[in-house]
């Protein structure tokens, strides 16, 4: 959903896919041109090693038969790691624009026997969820790319459930060897601002990522 909620196109997508993960070095590097080189990108096992997935998943402290929002789902990479979390009485919903993306996830969670995810296919400025439809919207290396941020967090917002949880990781405002350009990036306490304005209240930080910010809000009761 959009790991590119602002791009509207399959070709789009697979440049911001570039952006936020092409750059291992500080050589140029040209963005990929098809979707299974988007893909490519976002499984890369080198992720794994700045993006500590498990580490993220456990301290989301997700229960049993909780339903979770994957807002900009791309390949599925927490996807299917929040799935398994919350297990089979629990729900996932990839969110993306670009449909290409959700088919890959739903033949992935088929070849992994995980029949708690259903993918949305999202419109640029709406993420299609329900009202009061899940206990937590995860977005991770998403927000940066929606400039209309201010109309859309009381949409993610009207989706949470009362106690409901908003976490957000993106890309720390600063030179890094990995993600998108400096200038496109949210600064950390911009962003705790936006989404506290959204309606969301700031919880806390977990400051165990290398090269991100990892925010957690919440809808109170």
């Amino acid at each position: 959903m959009l790991r590119r909620i602002l791009l509207s196109s399959a070709a789009l997508s697979l440049i911001v896919a570039w952006q936020v993960l092409g750059a291992q070095t500080a050589e140029p590097h040209h963005p990929p041109e098809t979707t299974s080189q988007y893909i490519k990108s976002l499984e890369d096992p080198e992720r794994d090693s700045w993006q500590q997935p498990d580490q993220v998943i456990q301290s989301l402290g997700l229960h049993q038969g909780d339903e979770v929002a994957d807002l900009g789902a791309g390949s599925g990479y927490f996807t299917v790691r929040l799935a398994r979390e919350v297990g089979p009485s629990g729900k996932v919903y990839a969110v993306d624009v670009d449909q290409q993306m959700l088919d890959y996830i739903e033949r992935r969670a088929e070849e992994e026997k995980l029949d708690n995810i259903q993918t949305i296919l999202a419109d640029p400025n709406d993420p299609k969820l329900g009202s009061a439809s899940v206990d937590l919207i995860f977005i991770c290396d998403v927000l940066h790319h929606i400039s209309n941020r201010g109309e859309y967090y009381p949409k993610l917002f009207r989706a949470l459930r009362l106690g409901g949880r908003l976490v957000n990781i993106d890309f720390q405002k600063r030179k890094l060897p990995v993600g998108p350009p400096e200038e496109m990036k949210i600064d950390k306490k911009d962003c705790i601002k936006e989404i506290e304005a959204g309606g969301f209240d700031f919880v806390k930080e977990f400051e165990f990522p290398k090269y991100q910010y990892f925010l957690l809000f919440e809808k109170e009761e």
